[in-house]
C-alpha cells in the first residue's frame, strides 16, 4: 500500500524542511505568571513599556539601561498555535480502480502533511470518513505536536479502508460539533459527489473561520479513462446500481471530458473563496505533487 511509503526514512527526509503554508494569526500571548504578573512571550520585537514591579525580568532592555538608566520591559507579538486537521474521504469510490491506489495515495499525501505540519509544533491529527450502516463515520487520531510521535500514526493509516458511501456534508458538520478553534482543515477526496454537496461542505468550514485546503486525488486510469475497451457490466460501488456499458475511445474521450468538467467547477469554486486547490493525480505522482505542486500553490513552503 502506498500510504507506508510515507513512513520510510527516505521519503521522510525529502520532506525536511517543509513548512505548511498557514495564515497563522500573530496575537499577544500570555506567558509565564511572575508575582502574579503576567508577560506576552514570542518571537516579534512589538513594542516597549515602563518597567513595574512584578514584570519578568528576562524582558528587560539592557541597552535601555545602559543608556538611558531607565527600565523598560521588551513586549512581543506572538505566532498563535494552529490545530491542523487533515480529513480523508474513505469511501468506497476512493478504493477504486483497485490498481490505480487512490486510497493509498491520499492516506500517503495526508500522513505527509501531517509530518511537515509537526515540524511548527503545530497541533495536527489525521481524521477519516464515510459512511457506515447508515451513518457518517468519524474516526480520528490524537493531536500530535512533534515529530518524534509521527511514527504512532502508523496503525490509524494501515487500518482505512475504503467502503460505504460519500458525505462530505455530514463529515463536516461532525467535525464543526467538537466546536474548536478555528484552524487549519485539509479535505482530501476524489469529489465525486454533486457539486452542491461538496459546495455546501467546504462553505461551512469557511463559514467556521478555518483556513481551509482542497487536495483532490484522483487515479491514473480513472482519470484519463485509460480502460481497455470493450462490453463492461459495473456496479457503482456506492450505490449497488448495475449498469452496462460498452468502453471504446468515444466513452474513454467522455470520460476525460467529465474529469475535466468535475476538476474545473471545483478549481474556480475554491479559487473564488481563496481556498488552495491541489489536483492530485495518479499514485506514481506522490513525490512530485508534494515537492512541486504543494509549493507552487502554497501548501508548503
Amino acid at each position: 500500500m502506498l500510504a507506508k511509503r510515507a513512513f520510510e526514512p527516505e521519503f521522510l527526509k525529502r520532506l525536511d524542511g517543509l513548512i505548511l503554508g498557514i495564515k497563522r494569526a500573530r496575537t499577544a500571548r500570555i506567558g509565564p505568571r511572575t508575582l502574579g504578573r503576567v508577560q506576552g512571550i514570542g518571537i516579534e520585537l512589538e513594542n516597549f513599556k515602563d518597567y513595574v514591579e512584578g514584570d519578568d525580568l528576562r524582558f528587560l532592555d539592557w541597552n535601555a539601561v545602559g543608556r538611558l538608566d531607565e527600565l523598560f520591559i521588551r513586549t512581543f507579538r506572538a505566532e498563535r498555535e494552529i490545530e491542523v486537521t487533515i480529513l480523508i474521504d474513505t469511501s468506497a469510490s476512493m478504493a477504486l480502480p483497485a490498481k490505480d491506489d487512490k486510497l493509498g495515495l491520499a492516506v500517503a499525501l495526508g500522513a505527509a502533511l501531517a509530518y511537515v505540519g509537526m515540524s511548527e509544533n503545530d497541533a495536527v491529527r489525521l481524521m477519516a470518513f464515510g459512511v457506515r450502516n447508515g451513518k457518517t463515520a468519524l474516526t480520528q487520531t490524537q493531536f500530535h505536536r512533534r515529530r518524534e510521535a509521527y511514527l504512532g500514526l502508523l496503525p490509524f493509516v494501515l487500518g482505512l479502508k475504503g467502503e460505504g458511501s460519500t458525505s462530505l456534508n455530514g463529515a463536516v458538520e461532525q467535525l464543526l460539533l467538537g466546536r474548536r478553534q478555528p484552524g487549519m482543515v485539509v479535505l482530501i477526496s476524489d469529489f465525486l459527489v454533486a457539486a452542491g454537496e461538496y459546495e455546501t461542505a467546504l462553505t461551512k468550514l469557511l463559514a467556521a473561520r478555518n483556513e481551509v485546503k482542497v487536495l483532490h486525488v484522483m487515479g491514473e486510469r480513472e482519470s484519463t479513462g485509460a480502460l481497455a475497451p470493450g462490453f463492461y457490466r459495473m456496479r457503482d460501488c456506492e450505490t449497488g446500481q448495475i449498469r452496462e456499458i460498452v468502453l471504446g475511445a468515444q466513452a474513454a474521450a467522455a470520460c476525460r471530458s467529465k474529469v475535466e468538467h468535475i476538476v474545473r467547477r471545483l478549481r474556480e469554486f475554491c479559487a473564488a473563496r481563496s481556498i488552495t486547490y491541489v489536483a492530485a493525480f495518479g499514485a506514481a505522482n506522490l513525490e512530485r505533487i508534494i515537492t512541486q505542486e504543494f509549493p507552487r500553490l502554497g501548501l508548503v513552503r
